[in-house]
């Protein structure tokens, strides 16, 4: 098995069905699915046990909610492939991110990294936008203030991965703080280009922004001084801290959408067209022990 694709997933019983249909629909098929419960009190966990195929692992539930960085180290210990492709639970991946990402790894034998673009959608799976298509910025500098990839569009050696493992202690910042901690010994690249679909409008909560908020800056604490001096690491913790009064203020009008819109590049229509036909195409992938039956699965993505 050359490919693990790691999915930790808690109370995800709304999208978790669709998320595994992505992976099904992915043109190379020498993969291997990771899913990994984080605890959850919903059906998610049903769902995962009821796919019927050998590619697919639950790995054993702990009924323990741990958080993200220590599911995805346990996933990547797991992992039988010689990659790890990073995947959430509500998220959906284009069927030819594997070919792209994998294809790329092959090609570049020095690369550790590589992530790519994203198409953001809303909770109806109507495409938004884009982001993350701008070339990859590696100076140090770049990385404290911005990071590096969109997260869950990573994919990477599972030797790497294994030797570079998330830190606990940066929770809804782990992937910032990994980049911080590993760019000096490690290369990056990305594909510039959305091969991931990410669900934001619908689900924003304020509070895990704040931690994140939060998070972020104990990273800049860490790392900033080193990297950028200590006025900008001040700097750049004032404007983090301003971002959350920014987001609660428009959180408390009702209007958070706003500005996560605004992360992103506005769709022309051919490719909205493109985008939800892919959708579509995903949503209507058949996997072995799956019902569409109340699963979004069934919803058309909006226009």
């Amino acid at each position: 098995m050359k490919v693990s694709i790691g999915m930790p997933f808690y109370n995800s019983e709304a999208t978790l069905a669709d998320a595994i249909r992505s992976v099904f629909a992915q043109t190379r098929t020498d993969w291997e699915l990771i899913l990994a419960d984080d605890g959850s009190t919903d059906r998610s966990l049903d769902i995962a046990m009821s796919v019927d195929d050998p590619r697919v692992r639950v790995l054993e539930p702990d009924r323990i909610n741990r958080g993200l960085s220590y599911r995805l180290n346990q996933i990547a210990e797991e992992a039988r492939g010689a990659y790890i492709v990073r995947m959430d639970a509500d998220d959906l991946m284009f069927p030819n991110r594997l070919e792209r990402q994998i294809g790329y790894l092959d090609e570049h034998p020095g690369v550790d990294l590589v992530g790519t673009g994203m198409c953001a959608i809303g909770g109806d799976y109507r495409p938004l936008g884009i982001r993350g298509v701008e070339a990859l910025d590696t100076r140090p500098r770049a990385i404290l203030e911005r990071g590096l990839f969109v997260h869950v569009s990573v994919a990477g050696r599972a030797e790497w991965m294994r030797r570079n493992p998330y830190d606990g202690r940066f929770p809804r910042n782990e992937d910032h703080e990994l980049w911080c901690r590993t760019f000096p010994c490690s290369r990056f690249a990305k594909l510039a280009e959305p091969l991931i679909f990410v669900t934001e409008v619908g689900s924003f909560d304020l509070r895990k922004y704040w931690q994140s908020g939060r998070t972020e800056r104990r990273t800049l604490r860490v790392y900033g001084p080193a990297i950028a001096g200590v006025p900008y690491t001040l700097f750049l913790m004032v404007r983090s801290y301003t971002k959350n009064v920014l987001y609660s203020i428009f959180t408390a009008f009702n209007m958070p959408e706003v500005l996560i819109r605004k992360r992103n590049f506005p769709l022309i229509q051919e490719q909205r067209t493109v985008f939800m036909e892919i959708i579509r195409r995903i949503l209507s992938t058949p996997v072995p022990g799956l019902s569409h039956t109340g699963s979004v699965s069934t919803h058309t993505p909006g226009v």
